[in-house]
């Protein structure tokens, strides 16, 4: 018996949940209380972090390297390597401190 290509979408459904599980950093430890809604919102300030983070890996936020430029317009964006098929997502955005 076939099924309907309207009710027959659960492989796709369980592969889209398998992706979402896969992901190394769904929410990160910091926000957890937060989203929970028993945090202090205030804790979530970059400034009151213990230990400030130097790499965020924003996996796939930004569309492209133009995208990611548009996003930091106050900041010189660097890339590793010049080669255009390597500049795709996921991009690592790492803040040199000075």
């Amino acid at each position: 018996m076939r099924r309907k290509p309207k009710e027959n979408n659960f492989k796709a459904v369980l592969e889209t949940i398998r992706e979402l599980m896969n992901t190394e950093c769904v929410v990160p430890d910091w926000l957890h209380d937060i989203i929970l809604g028993y945090g202090d919102p205030g804790a979530a300030h970059y400034s009151r972090m213990p230990n400030e983070i130097e790499t965020m890996d924003f996996n796939d936020t930004f569309l492209d390297l133009d995208h990611l430029r548009a996003s930091f317009p106050e900041h010189a964006i660097k890339v590793k390597t010049d080669d255009p098929r390597k500049l795709v997502p996921p991009f690592r955005y790492v803040i040199k401190s000075s």
